[in-house]
């Protein structure tokens, strides 16, 4: 046996000489191989480590030849010399091998004895071509030879199957006799297992894996081995090592006896897969859903109140409001501004054609058919509509922003229309009243040319003016805008739901949009008023990076690359250059192309008498044959589907010019745009 201890007889002196002299001397063949083993501890060679003199002889090879077995003797894989060697190494018991050799130059009868020792395997062999063979020894050796061949297809087969074993989907290992020794594991199994399948195979189950000792297995082998009867579990928790630390997992497992060739069964055959991700989640899932469950009934009775809030707000929101089920655009909710622009006659449940019968007249009605009918959204601004004041039949003008919306059911059919009313009729009399005034300045000034006195003096009129109706809207703008925060900041999630978040954001856009319109007044305004401003050295570096930290919610759609040389200075007035800039970065964003993300260039170059600034864009761009004169006009737009008013191109010329500069742009539709302004230096 391998672990058997060797005594010297009585009288011999403990030479190490002694056991060198005894291979020499040896007429058997003596070999020690190491073995080859791949990354997952698989034999798959051994290395001729020695050969005693005889071996040599018998080998024709030196004593450290520094080649494998199957490099050395490639044939031996198909008469089951390879396969007897390899049993050897893995068993660790003697065994011995018969063969006839006839190739690689060798026609011999070999009787083979093998033995694992340590790491090694130490294999004693014998020519017996010199012993005269009887006809026993004939018949035997065409009867290995007949078993050779056999064996040579069942292990060819075999290693097929082990093949097609370890690239199964799932962890299997072959367990044998009662001890449950690992015959076979595939690499699957040898991850789960966390060892080199060298440091298992050959040896019983629990004694490799201890860690797995303890927590059942042992009883259920036991019980399969003994009864032949498989064994199935779902989702069993297993313990076993990951990272150096015992880590739990869930796992499926099925335990199936096997059998002999002749029905005798020798072992048991496991196989695995992992399952912990789908039990981990499954479990969370479930918790959710309870946890969801106990959130529903709390915030059942809530969602009622809310709905209570809500319409309370919404009724105090400073825009008409209502909306309108079915083809008929049936009234099924308004506010008290709908009520109060409609002079009381809404009624839930009624039409608007019989309610409102003049909006028919006007050709409201057919917008809310086409609505209703294509589920496209209808948008206009200061709207022009007739409505009737009272009893007596007297007909308003109002001018109103007006929204028609869609309202879809779960299955994205429309099923009513959202209708979001902005009486602005006060705004677009005082915007009459400035070209009225306009005008009157106009001819005023073609009448009374040369009299300077009084065009200065309309002139700081219409600027006070202006002033005048910018700053008195900003009171109730900022007023609206509070209420609107005080919806969000008290409406819960669970309230919004339906019309509501469709609603809010209406809202929030009519504000912007006043707010921007007031800005701008105020713009062009102080635009009347600077002619010349004070210019100075301006870096722009630091401009342009102000305006970026700005614009930051917009420039994370797309890549802004920036591209000026360092102390590039710009004599112009800083607050004017930082408005130019950022009116052209802002388009560039604004305006992309809906098919790609925006790619925006900044440069900036000396040239002559004049600093160069350009901005191009990969957006939606422009054809210029059709809107070169209306691109830098006051409130002209040559792309409407974004929110604009048309000022800011407009004061960007103005601006550039009054200071001696002049601006140019290149454009190509659907390709993009480039500016480039020049600034006189």
């Amino acid at each position: 046996m391998a672990d058997a201890t060797f005594s010297l007889p009585a009288g011999l002196p403990a030479d190490p000489a002694l056991f060198s002299t005894l291979l020499d001397l040896l007429p058997m063949g003596v070999i020690y191989y190491t073995p080859v083993v791949d990354a997952m501890g698989t034999l798959t060679d051994l290395a001729l480590a020695y050969l005693n003199p005889a071996a040599q002889r018998l080998a024709r090879l030196p004593a450290q030849p520094g080649t494998t077995y199957r490099q050395q003797f490639p044939s031996t894989d198909a008469n089951g010399v390879w396969e007897f060697h390899r049993r050897s190494w893995l068993a660790r018991e003697p065994a011995q091998f018969q063969f006839y050799y006839d190739v690689d130059g060798f026609d011999s009868y070999f009787r083979v004895t093998a033995q694992r020792l340590g790491e090694g395997l130490l294999v004693v062999f014998a020519d017996t071509c010199d012993e005269g063979r009887s006809q026993v020894e004939e018949t035997l050796l065409a009867s290995q030879a007949r078993e050779q061949a056999a064996r040579a297809a069942a292990e060819a087969q075999q290693a097929e199957l082990r093949a097609v074993l370890e690239q199964a989907p799932v962890a299997i290992s072959l367990l044998q006799g009662p001890a449950h020794v690992i015959e076979f594991a595939n690499t699957r199994m040898a991850q789960l297992w966390g060892r080199p399948l060298a440091q298992v195979v050959g040896q019983p189950h629990f004694a490799a894996l201890p860690e797995l000792g303890g927590q059942g297995f042992e009883a259920v082998l036991d019980t399969v081995f003994r009864t032949g009867e498989p064994h199935y579990l779902l989702e069993q928790v297993v313990t076993l090592p990951r990272a150096g630390q015992p880590c739990q997992g869930y796992f499926n497992i099925v335990y199936q006896p096997s059998y002999n060739g002749q029905g005798q069964r020798t072992g048991v055959i496991t196989s695995a897969i992992e399952v912990t991700e789908q039990v981990v989640a499954r479990r969370q899932v479930e918790q959710l859903n309870q946890e969801l469950e106990r959130r529903v009934a709390e915030r059942t009775q809530a969602l009622a109140d809310q709905q209570l809030l809500l319409s309370q707000i919404i009724g105090q929101v400073p825009a008409a409001i209502a909306t309108l089920s079915g083809p008929a655009h049936r009234f099924s909710f308004f506010n008290d501004d709908y009520q109060t622009i409609v002079h009381q006659r809404a009624h839930l449940g009624q039409p608007v054609s019989e309610a409102i019968p003049e909006a028919g007249e006007q050709g409201f009605i057919d917008l809310l058919d086409r609505v209703y009918a294509t589920g496209q959204p209808y948008v206009s601004r200061a709207v022009p509509v007739q409505l009737l004041a009272g009893p007596s039949g007297e007909m308003v003008q109002h001018y109103v922003d007006l929204s028609y919306q869609a309202l879809r059911n779960e299955r994205k059919q429309v099923t009513g229309i959202l209708a979001f009313i902005v009486d602005v009729t006060q705004g677009v009399l005082a915007q009459q009243q400035v070209q009225h005034l306009n005008q009157a300045l106009t001819a005023t000034n073609k009448e009374l040319l040369g009299l300077n006195t009084q065009l200065t003096r309309t002139n700081v009129d219409l600027d006070n003016f202006i002033y005048t109706a910018s700053h008195d809207l900003k009171a109730p703008i900022t007023n609206i805008e509070g209420l609107l925060l005080a919806l969000e900041h008290e409406l819960p999630e669970a309230g919004r739901t339906g019309d509501v978040p469709l609603m809010l954001t209406l809202m929030q856009d009519a504000i912007e949009r006043f707010r921007r319109t007031i800005a701008h007044l105020t713009d062009l305004s102080r635009l009347q008023k600077e002619h010349t401003p004070a210019n100075e050295a301006v870096p722009l570096a630091g401009v342009v990076e102000d305006v970026r930290l700005d614009l930051t919610p917009l420039l994370v759609q797309g890549q802004l690359t920036v591209s000026i040389p360092a102390g590039l200075t710009i004599t112009f007035a800083e607050k004017n250059l930082r408005s130019v800039v950022y009116n052209l970065l802002s388009n560039a964003f604004k305006y992309r192309h809906p098919d790609r993300a925006p790619q925006v260039q900044l440069r900036s170059w000396q040239a002559d008498d004049y600093a160069v600034l350009e901005v191009q864009d990969n957006g939606l761009g422009l054809d210029l044959a059709q809107g070169q004169q209306r691109l830098f006009a006051m409130f002209q737009r040559l792309h409407t589907h974004v929110e604009g008013t048309g000022v800011g191109l407009y004061m960007v010329k103005r601006i550039v010019e009054n200071a001696g500069g002049r601006i140019e742009v290149t454009s190509e539709l659907g390709q993009g745009s480039t500016f480039r302004v020049y600034f006189q230096q």
